[in-house]
């Protein structure tokens, strides 16, 4: 029988919660919270993205892509802009106001993941994430949806 109390899911599950916390604790001043977090990176990384392709990089639902932008957008954070080539692809880009804020939110985050891996001993952080990312393959090859499984073979 599965130990449910002291099993690999369960310790993936509660890392994932503390790390959620730690980085809304730590961009708690900043005014953003961490579920906004993976947005505005990619936008740093690669601004003008359009909503669809946000949702395939996060691996999320659409309309949960299109609330959050709009939260973002509320709070002055992003603007979306119809493309001027295709007026039906609209594109999301950042403002003065969450340009202003990417060293924060980057200090912020590098001081979770230094809290993380601190007791790590060095050398084996490259090992985990060999570890994490096969399985992550294996979940994703095992259990992706049809459309997913689509993208995966036109790429």
């Amino acid at each position: 029988m599965i130990d449910l109390a002291d099993n690999l899911v369960r310790q993936i599950g509660l890392l994932y919660r503390a790390m959620m916390k730690a980085l809304e604790t730590e961009t708690a001043p900043l005014g953003i919270g961490s579920g906004r977090i993976s947005y505005m990176f990619m936008l740093y990384i690669n601004e003008g993205m359009t909503q669809q392709e946000m949702a395939n990089r996060l691996q999320a639902d659409k309309g949960a892509v299109a609330r959050t932008l709009a939260q973002l957008e509320e709070q002055g954070y992003v603007s979306r802009r119809r493309d001027p080539s295709d007026k039906r692809v609209t594109r999301v880009y950042l403002t003065d106001k969450s340009k202003a804020l990417q060293g924060d939110l980057e200090k912020a985050v590098e001081r979770v993941i230094t809290r993380l891996n601190e007791d790590i001993a060095v050398g084996e952080e490259d090992i985990i994430k060999i570890q994490l990312t096969q399985m992550l393959k294996s979940l994703s090859a095992h259990y992706a949806s049809p459309r997913l499984k689509r993208q995966q073979a036109n790429n």
